[in-house]
């Protein structure tokens, strides 16, 4: 049966399955998601952190940075250059609540138009971690992509995750808006324009449930 998936053994992040080697740890990359790391000591037990969410109001809004970018570039014979970025990590704190989020799912795709311009996108499909030691999940839910070009050839492709959402624990809503999008562009001889966009800044809401 042909895989459609493959993670990194490190960082267990997980790539389409024509991605080989973890652009950002530079090893070869496995069929099956390696386990969990041991769980992070909790700065903040979960029955404290609803306490003090139902204390402000039911709602809590941390500022997160992206600290950490994830990028690989690809080409296709003769002319198309894709580039890929992603926000491989973000971080943030509210107090002495520290917020730490790592991709584990990066979305990617490829297209091309004529003659040879090429668009490389990648967004964060799925992030994990952790808020004052307590698990959270996020996935993505919009994500955004645009095409620029410049003439003759040089074809730029961009994409970021702009929302996301999920769950902190049973009583906890977690969304995600980005606020602030980095981008780059570079380009590789002959005709190759590759296109870099990720998350850059971003609020993370937590919602108490009740």
């Amino acid at each position: 049966m042909r895989k459609e998936k493959t993670f990194c053994p490190q960082c267990r992040c997980e790539f389409p399955a024509w991605v080989h080697r973890c652009p950002h740890c530079k090893v070869p990359l496995v069929e099956e998601r390696p386990p969990r790391p041991e769980t992070v000591e909790k700065a903040i037990s979960y029955e404290s952190l609803v306490d003090l969410i139902r204390k402000n109001g039911g709602q809590l809004e941390i500022d997160l940075i992206t600290t950490d970018v994830g990028k690989c570039r690809r080409w296709s014979f003769p002319y198309q250059g894709h580039g890929y970025a992603w926000a491989r990590k973000m971080q943030g704190s509210y107090s002495n609540i520290s917020v730490d989020l790592i991709t584990t799912d990066v979305g990617m795709e490829r297209k091309w138009s004529f003659p040879y311009r090429g668009y490389g996108y990648a967004w964060a499909r799925r992030m994990q971690g952790h808020i004052g030691g307590n698990e959270v999940t996020l996935t993505a839910t919009k994500v955004e992509m645009e095409k620029k070009w410049r003439f003759p050839y040089f074809g730029y492709g961009y994409a970021w995750t702009q929302e996301m959402s999920g769950n902190c624990g049973n009583q906890l809503r977690a969304e995600f808006v980005t606020t602030e999008v980095g981008r780059e562009k570079k380009w590789g001889f002959l005709y190759r324009g590759y296109g870099y966009a990720w998350m850059k800044k971003g609020v993370l809401t937590l919602t108490l449930e009740e």
